[in-house]
């Protein structure tokens, strides 16, 4: 037994490296290839409804579209949540609990914990960057567009990020944890695999290693909060309201989804981008864990 019982979930049902390989070309590659079925399908009956002629550059309109990419989101992350619980059951022969915290049962109230101080961090954040320099806060109200944007993210981002959570926090770090002896090697190694993978969402080199290294430091202070609590619940809530935010309240038209129609936009800034994260990290541990100052250190035991 370890320090952290949620890693010794990863020791029950079968284990063999074949049974991670099936999952992991279930859960990205097959819910990846349908979902690219599925969009193409859409696309078709847009274009044939429409009358438009189908070419490339009216088939590119539609898959630039910041909307259309949420809404390919939801469909390939709904299709990886399914592939994920039937590979978790019927090829690794556990329990989908176990991806999720030591008990059985799914505690609710700390994904709502999680999600309430993140969201209190960010909007301070805001906040103080609107004082320094409130003339890069721009309005893009547009109603006739927000509220599509709103209904697809509320539906899409729990579901994309739970899964992640479920993924990356879950199944990869307990997957880690039985080669790897220590806690903080498997937090490491699972971040920098979760960061790696949005290294194409900046539009030039320097947006993509800002945005790959603070989804690196997004990934540790995630991976963090499920080694100290024990479970993902309450990183699942910051996933989830992070993702919601940045999307429907303030975007940044040089973020993996384009120019969306958020209520504010502003750039990115490649290098405060990060620092800022790190503080904003801090404190979130410091809020979560004021109490709990023995979990926080057996991760780093």
């Amino acid at each position: 037994m370890s320090e952290i019982p949620f890693l010794d979930n990863g020791k029950t049902g079968k284990n063999k490296w074949w049974t991670y390989f099936s999952t992991i070309i279930l859960t990205w590659g097959a819910s990846s290839f349908l979902a690219g079925l599925i969009a193409g399908f859409i696309i078709l009956i847009i274009l044939f409804s429409s009358s438009q002629t189908l070419n490339l550059a009216n088939m590119n309109l539609i898959l630039e579209s910041p909307l259309f990419l949420i809404f390919l989101a939801l469909i390939s992350f709904g299709l990886a949540f399914i592939f994920m619980y039937i590979s978790i059951k019927f090829i690794h022969h556990r329990t989908f609990q176990s991806l999720i915290n030591v008990k059985n049962r799914t505690d609710w109230k700390k994904i709502g914990i999680g999600a309430g101080a993140w969201l209190l961090i960010i909007i301070l954040l805001d906040f103080i960057s609107f004082l320094i320099d409130p003339s890069s806060f721009q309005i893009s109200f547009d109603p006739s567009r927000f509220w599509i944007l709103a209904l697809l993210s509320l539906v899409a981002f729990p579901i994309q990020a739970s899964f992640e959570e479920i993924f990356f926090r879950g199944y990869l770090m307990q997957g880690l944890a039985l080669k790897l002896k220590k806690p903080v090697n498997v937090l490491l190694i699972s971040s920098i695999i979760f960061a790696a993978m949005h290294w194409l969402n900046g539009e030039t080199i320097l947006l993509s290693a800002s945005i790959t290294l603070s989804t690196f430091i997004v990934g540790l202070v995630l991976g963090i909060i499920t080694l100290a609590d024990n479970g993902i619940e309450m990183a699942i809530g910051v996933h989830i309201i992070n993702n919601l935010y940045v999307s429907v309240i303030h975007s940044s038209p040089q973020g993996g989804l384009g120019e969306l129609p958020s209520l504010i936009t502003t750039p990115i800034n490649p290098y405060a981008s990060p620092l800022i994260l790190i503080a904003a990290s801090i404190l979130l541990l410091v809020i979560l864990f004021r109490n709990r100052k023995e979990d926080l250190m057996a991760v780093f035991n």
